[in-house]
C-alpha cells in the first residue's frame, strides 16, 4: 500500500511539474508574440493644419530622402516581420532654433522587408501593398503634417512631443509622437523611439480580431513604427 501511495504521489508530482513548465512555455510564447514593440500612440480626428505659429525669421530645412527612413514592424500571433519604407521629401520649419511646423511624404510603393529575402520578401511586400492593407494602387503615398510641437521633459532622451495629421489609406488622423530633435551644424535631425498605431483606425481591418478573424490567422492591429529624419538648409 505504501509503495502504491508513493508511486501515485510521484506521478502526481510529475504531472504537476509538466503542467508548470507548459504554463511557463505558454506564457513565454504569448510574451514573445505580443506584437510590435513601442509605446501605443492613440489617434483622434484630424486637426486644422493651418499653422498657429508666427513664422517670423523662420528657416526651412529640406528633408534628405537618402539619409531618412521609417522602420516598420507587423506581426501575427506566432511571428512578426520588419522592414523599411522611404521618405521621399519634406520640409521642417525652424524658428528660434525650434521646429514650429513642417511635413513629409512617405512612398508606400517603396516598402522593403528586412527579415525576409527573395520570393518570400516579394510575397510579403506584395500582400502589404494590396487592397488587404495599404492599397498602394489607390493610395500610393502617406503624409504627416505637423500641427503642434511642444517641448518634452526629456524623459527617455526625448526632447519634444510632435502632433500632426497622419494621412494613410485615405484617412487623416491626428497623433502625438515623442521625438528627439537636435541641430548639428547646418543639419537638423529628428527621430522617434519605437511606437505603434492601430491600423484599423485608418480603415485597414484585414485579419483583425475585431472583425472576427480566427486566432491562428489573426494579424495584430498594431503597426510598429520608428521615424528617422535628416534635413538640411
Amino acid at each position: 500500500m505504501a509503495s502504491n501511495l508513493f508511486a501515485s504521489t510521484r506521478i502526481n508530482n510529475n504531472l504537476a511539474m509538466k503542467n508548470f513548465f507548459f504554463l511557463l512555455t505558454l506564457a513565454a510564447f504569448f510574451t514573445a508574440c505580443g506584437g510590435p514593440e513601442g509605446q501605443a500612440v492613440e489617434s483622434s480626428e484630424a486637426e486644422d493644419e493651418t499653422t498657429k505659429t508666427e513664422m517670423v525669421s523662420s528657416t526651412q530645412y529640406n528633408v534628405d530622402p537618402a539619409a531618412s527612413v521609417i522602420n516598420w514592424e507587423g506581426s501575427k500571433i506566432a511571428y512578426g516581420h520588419t522592414g523599411t519604407v522611404r521618405v521621399t521629401d519634406g520640409q521642417l520649419i525652424v524658428a528660434n532654433d525650434a521646429i514650429v511646423g513642417g511635413k513629409f511624404a512617405i512612398d508606400l510603393r517603396e516598402m522593403e522587408s528586412t527579415d525576409l529575402e527573395g520570393e518570400k520578401a516579394t510575397k510579403l511586400i506584395s500582400h502589404l501593398q494590396s487592397a488587404d492593407f495599404f492599397d498602394v494602387e489607390t493610395y500610393p503615398m502617406a503624409n504627416f503634417v505637423i500641427t503642434q510641437v511642444q517641448e518634452a521633459s526629456n524623459e527617455d532622451g526625448r526632447t519634444h512631443d510632435i502632433t500632426g495629421n497622419l494621412t494613410l489609406h485615405g484617412e487623416s488622423r491626428s497623433i502625438t509622437i515623442p521625438a528627439t530633435v537636435s541641430m548639428e551644424g547646418g543639419m537638423l535631425k529628428a527621430s522617434t523611439p519605437k511606437f505603434t498605431i492601430d491600423r484599423t483606425q485608418w480603415g485597414m481591418e484585414y485579419g483583425s480580431g475585431a472583425i472576427g478573424t480566427v486566432q491562428d490567422k489573426m494579424i495584430n492591429d498594431n503597426i510598429g513604427l520608428e521615424i528617422m529624419l535628416v534635413a538640411n538648409k
